[in-house]
């Protein structure tokens, strides 16, 4: 009776009954049942209509003003996601470099593809291939008040879309500490400011770190070295298939074109990379903080003799050795990798994150990574040294005071400008880069002026006698450097053992709980 009552006419049920034997349903149940058919036809039709290809339904907005995303933007505070010019993070054009490939966004469903995944862009270039991983990404630490949102908005507008590489082959990101100076949460306002930045660009990588606590002999707050050790145990997973990782101050200009082309000749020789431009220092380590700088090592090693013996533990300072400077450095993803999971690392950051007055770790992010550099396994591992007219300080945003040896004018050698405060210095940088570097200019090669540590130690017969990596390149040892002499806290091998008890504790406690 269900199929002869499913007839659209009375005819038809008619040859449904004759068909199947079936006795005839009343001329009420027929006409009721053809007008809900036609019902249900008409539906159908208007549901073709309406979400045929060309007429797709508007996508759902969310609760606040401004350039909405769809719901599909939606990431937790803890994730990377999509970026907002040029489709920042929705390409991965770049080569796997023998890794397995893996979804560059913290919280991409499996088997879901990007490119299925739409947002808007600023000047609406297209989005790229989602397949494959981006080559370099760049960090830039940076605030969460209202003033740096200002100062990412500029980069978005003036340097985002200038460089065709960018959210193809190099990735972007801003790097948020979840917390402030003194561990809290933010405030709701920043809390909002940063929920409607990352919904509309998704280039914000928020991560579990403070703020940079505060110096009341600075203006600004320093350091972030918490918060990029926490971008980088993010990154090792997240963009497993990047080959180099680059941190830049916010008021840096990357000439990404050339920058790619540089690297990936750099990429060539398949090696362990740090990169930048080198200074020299030692570092106090219970205390937190450099001492002894210089321009090279044996200026470095004299100024060691002075400035380190001041601090409470300056006497144990490690070092010299180079690192590279703060407005610009990189790494190859091996170095990245050995940083977010080392022991020494962890306890070093641990140490810090836990202190709310001195010692803390308030100034030399920059000196602290070529420190863990310097500590790790990659034992013939140095900074390469690009050289200041390569990366380097813009001269017409410094004062004449400030200008010196790390300050130029922008030339057709310049990858990275630094130093840029205003929207118009930004414009500035952008024309000079435009006017002073064509098309051969973006593939010519810019060789390191220091390239490797058998180079460096080769410069002077004393340098071996107070860089202690030397002896890797077939040097003497060093004879006037202090080597690490700490070492990962223990970490034992816990059990349990006797009768269960309702709590945890150790056997001294009256638990069950030995370590070995």
């Amino acid at each position: 009776s269900t199929l002869l009552c499913c007839a659209p006419t009375l005819a038809a049920a008619e040859q449904v009954k004759s068909t199947a034997g079936l006795l005839p349903c009343s001329n009420e149940a027929a006409a009721y049942m053809k007008w809900l058919i036609w019902g249900l036809f008409s539906l159908t039709l208007l549901s073709i209509l309406l979400f045929s290809p060309g007429r797709q339904p508007p996508p759902l907005q969310p609760a606040f003003s401004g350039n909405a995303a769809s719901s599909e933007h939606s990431v937790s505070e803890l994730s990377f996601g999509r970026q907002g010019s040029r489709s920042l993070n929705d390409a991965r054009i770049g080569e796997q470099h023998g890794s397995p490939q893996v979804d560059g966004a913290g919280t991409m469903p499996a088997g879901e593809s990007r490119a299925t995944m739409s947002h808007s862009s600023i000047g609406g270039h297209p989005q790229a291939s989602s397949k494959n991983d981006f080559f370099i990404v760049i960090g830039f630490p940076i605030g969460a008040d209202a003033r740096n949102s200002e100062r990412r908005q500029l980069l978005r507008e003036l340097w985002m879309p200038e460089y065709p590489n960018i959210g193809k082959t190099v990735g972007v990101h801003f790097v948020i500490g979840l917390l402030t100076y003194q561990g809290d949460g933010h405030d709701d306002q920043t809390v909002e400011r940063l929920y409607r930045e990352q919904r509309e660009y998704g280039d914000l990588a928020l991560v579990n770190a403070r703020e940079p606590t505060r110096d009341p002999y600075r203006g600004d707050p320093k350091c972030t070295g918490e918060k990029i050790v926490a971008w980088f145990q993010h990154l090792v997973v997240s963009h497993r298939g990047a080959r180099f990782f680059i941190k830049a101050d916010w008021d840096t200009w990357i000439h990404t074109t050339k920058l790619e082309h540089n690297l990936r000749l750099l990429a060539a020789a398949n090696e362990p990379a740090y990169f930048g431009n080198t200074l020299w220092c030692s570092y106090s380590v219970k205390d937190f903080q450099p001492c002894g700088y210089g321009f090279g090592p044996l200026q470095a090693a004299g100024a060691k003799k002075v400035e380190c013996p001041p601090l409470p533990n300056g006497a144990d300072a490690v070092g010299p050795f180079p690192y590279a400077a703060g407005l610009f450095w990189g790494l190859s993803y091996d170095v990245v990798r050995w940083i977010a999971g080392s022991r020494l690392v962890y306890d070093f950051v641990h140490n810090a994150s836990a202190r709310y007055e001195p010692p803390y770790w308030i100034k030399g992010e920059d000196s602290a990574f070529g420190f863990f550099v310097h500590i790790s396994p990659f034992s013939s591992l140095t900074p390469s040294h690009w050289g200041w007219e390569v990366v380097h300080d813009g001269w017409e945003y410094r004062s004449a005071a400030e200008r010196g040896l790390c300050t130029h004018n922008v030339t057709k050698r310049s990858i990275v400008v630094h130093s840029m405060h205003t929207r118009e210095d930004f414009e500035k940088a952008r024309r000079h880069f435009r006017e002073r570097c064509d098309k051969s200019c973006e593939t010519a090669e810019e060789p390191f002026e220091v390239s490797g540590l058998k180079d460096l130690c080769s410069r002077n017969p004393r340098i071996p006698q107070v860089y202690s990596k030397c002896e890797h390149a077939g040097f003497a040892a060093a004879t006037e450097h202090t080597p690490l002499g700490l070492s990962p806290l223990p970490r034992p091998r816990c059990r349990s053992e006797g009768d269960r008890v309702p709590f945890i504790a150790s056997k001294a406690q009256g638990g069950t709980i030995i370590c070995d």
